[in-house]
């Protein structure tokens, strides 16, 4: 992408962002004229393809109890984005619908094995309530899932895996 923050850390730094109530923008410099480079056009092609499939997850939502969880965090500060290359697939983000009946977890990257969402075990200390239902944004593959004490254990089909799949998003219904 010369010099320019891939799409996927781009995705990563935007999902981190959501989930810490945060806002984020994403300056594109222009020429003069007004275009953009093709490389700034890929940039933007890349994140516009993962958001037309997990926008739901990200517009109009609301922070949950929690942020997330995983072996990694986004430096604060200025000039930190480098630290968002360090996040991968076992890095969660949480956001929620207006009505608190839904959580978007969002692993950011995609899960090559079946992973354990803590923070939505029944004893988990966030009290998250009883799942309902599982989906992965942007298709109806079916979604394997089981909330146990320990956690919400996930396995997502093995046949899909989308062209951009920067970050998995899971919808997962509370009752």
């Amino acid at each position: 992408y010369g010099g320019y923050l891939p799409p996927k850390d781009v995705i990563h730094w935007m999902v981190d962002a959501v989930s810490k109530n945060g806002t984020f923008i994403l300056d594109i410099p222009g020429k003069p004229d007004g275009t953009i480079d093709s490389k700034e056009i890929a940039v933007l092609d890349g994140i516009t393809e993962w958001m037309q499939l997990n926008s739901e997850a990200i517009y109009e939502t609301r922070p949950w109890k929690v942020y997330g969880e995983g072996p990694n965090a986004v430096n604060s500060g200025a000039f930190q984005g480098k630290s968002v290359s360090k996040l991968g697939e076992k890095d969660i983000r949480f956001t929620r619908n207006k009505a608190n009946t839904v959580v978007y977890a969002m692993a950011l990257g995609w899960p090559k094995e079946a992973f354990v969402i803590e923070s939505l075990g029944t004893s988990a200390a966030t009290k998250p309530g009883k799942v309902e239902n599982v989906q992965l944004l942007g298709t109806d593959q079916k979604v394997t899932w089981k909330q146990t004490p320990a956690g919400l254990s996930i396995e997502l089909s093995k046949q899909y895996r989308p062209t951009v799949d920067y970050a998995a998003a899971l919808k997962i219904r509370i009752v």
